[in-house]
């Protein structure tokens, strides 16, 4: 059953998104007809139409086993991962265009992707099983506590949680970090968009 979902599910994600591909093709060639004068304008899909390319795909499969593998031998970990096993495609759908398509390398990132992050989402079970009981959930028989590998694994949430521990200042902090990253981002972007232009 967990195959068939793991499979199904990704696939019938990816049929339907690739449907909008046209539309945004369409979109995109109208603003860039339109609007000359704003430079390029990027129109953003959700990661779902990556999920079905065959390397997603495969690496998935992989990672899969490998998740619960990784949860029973590290040391410390305390989440086993079940119903998130569907969501890898999801977690990893961004690893194939960065190793653009190297299937070993796409592996090894996923790995090291998920053995931290089941560490993260260790670390953040207390917090997530706490907030579950504050809106009555009801705990699995067996189970005292409870965690994610989608929000409890993802290094940036864990970051936003453990700076506001130091308050003011660590929110301050994260704040300046995110808008120097935003500056930088948006420098590299017009310098790419000059050497088009000079090109």
């Amino acid at each position: 059953m967990n195959f068939q979902v793991l499979v199904l599910i990704p696939k019938m994600a990816a049929l339907l998104m690739e449907g909008l591909i046209p539309i945004s093709d369409a979109a995109s060639e109208y603003i860039q007809e339109n609007f000359k004068n704003r430079g390029k304008i990027y129109i953003g899909l959700d990661s779902a139409i990556g999920v079905g390319h065959p390397v997603t795909m495969a690496i998935s499969l992989v990672l899969v086993p490998m998740a619960v593998f990784l949860a029973v031998i590290l040391p410390g970990n305390q989440v086993m991962p079940f119903a998130d096993l569907a969501t890898i495609p999801w977690m990893f759908v961004l690893i194939t265009p960065i190793v653009r398509g190297n299937a070993f390398r796409a592996i090894i990132i996923g790995i090291v992707s998920l053995t931290v992050g089941l560490y993260l989402a260790t670390d953040l079970a207390p917090l997530m099983t706490s907030a579950a009981s504050n809106v009555g959930f009801a705990m699995p028989e067996g189970s005292e506590l409870i965690s994610s590998i989608v929000d409890g694994a993802n290094p940036l949430s864990w970051i936003i949680v453990r700076a506001n521990e130091f308050g003011t200042i660590g929110l301050i902090v994260l704040g300046v970090f995110a808008v120097g990253l935003a500056i930088w981002n948006r420098r590299r972007i017009i310098k790419e968009a000059r050497g088009l232009k000079t090109e």
